[in-house]
């Protein structure tokens, strides 16, 4: 499946984004399409130097707006204003919305509603979930492709975040896939359809096959121009639902909790997965044997 190729109006919040950024964005807006409109929004009066110079190297036009009053933003309320007029002149179908602000989370909610692919880009220390939620996809300034050595580091991958996306990937792959396998491209777009600030680089990977690359339990195959990822496993599914039956019967009631089943698997395979057999539950994995019965999270032999 072709990736759409957007018509973008690139609209950037001047007062609430650095322009040490917006050669990473502009990188970014290059893989979705092509830009049709670009605004930056702000007091240019007290904008800096380096601002202004950015925006004339990259072809952004300002928007000045004087700030009328204290503690209101006029040049928020332009942004928004001008973003629904392009909506219903149907210039572009795409929006890249550059801020970190969430006072914008209506109008994304409102540009989506109007049929407009909407990016959202800011800080991952000050973007609401909110906001985040009412884009198609989020992006962190924090993870965007820098070549400049002097741009401050991505924040460290901390191991449980790790841990939970790979969990959820596998989750993917037995839910949507046939036989426990499914296109990459597919992947990647429910991923993005699931969590809007989804981004391989979050995990330490440029693209998504690298991610996934490294996922134990996880394999990717290309047939033709099409790459497929596939749950594959060292241990036999049979191999395992036998040595359950056998931890069961051990105890004289023929009866175990499934945690005691699951501890006593892992045993005698530290490496074992019950995603990597097919199965989005460990639960789900015992009561597929035909000699088990499962019932309040224990396990009974027939």
């Amino acid at each position: 499946m072709e990736k759409t190729e957007y018509k973008i109006a690139l609209m950037i919040d001047s007062e609430n984004v650095s322009p040490k950024y917006i050669k990473s964005v502009m990188n970014e807006i290059a893989k979705y399409g092509k830009i049709v409109i670009a605004r930056f929004y702000g007091d240019v009066n007290n904008l800096s130097k380096e601002w202004h110079k950015t925006a004339q190297d990259n072809a952004i036009k300002p928007v000045h707006q004087y700030n009328v009053a204290i503690g209101k933003n006029a040049a928020d309320m332009a942004m928004a204003l001008d973003a629904q007029e392009m909506m219903y002149q149907e210039k572009v179908n795409a929006f890249f919305l550059v801020t970190s602000d969430s006072d914008f989370t209506p109008l994304a909610v409102k540009l989506r509603e109007g049929g407009m692919h909407v990016i959202g880009i800011g800080s991952i220390k000050t973007t609401t979930q909110a906001f985040r939620s009412a884009c198609n996809e989020f992006k962190y300034f924090e993870y965007l492709d820098e070549d400049d050595e002097e741009e401050e580091i991505a924040p460290k991958i901390v191991e449980a975040d790790k841990e939970n996306i790979e969990h959820t990937i596998k989750s993917l792959i037995i839910e949507n896939g046939i036989d426990n396998r499914i296109q990459l491209s597919r992947l990647g777009d429910i991923l993005v359809n699931r969590f809007s600030d989804f981004d391989p680089r979050k995990y330490g990977h440029k693209t998504l096959s690298n991610l996934v690359s490294t996922i134990s339990g996880i394999g990717m195959s290309q047939e033709k121009t099409t790459t497929y990822v596939s749950l594959k496993s060292t241990i036999e599914k049979d191999q395992i639902m036998q040595e359950i039956v056998d931890i069961i019967r051990i105890n004289k009631s023929k009866e175990m909790m499934l945690t005691k089943i699951k501890q006593e698997l892992e045993k005698k395979h530290p490496t074992f997965n019950y995603q990597e057999l097919g199965f989005t539950r460990f639960s789900k994995l015992v009561s597929s044997i035909p000699d088990v019965s499962v019932s309040k999270n224990a396990a009974r032999l027939k």
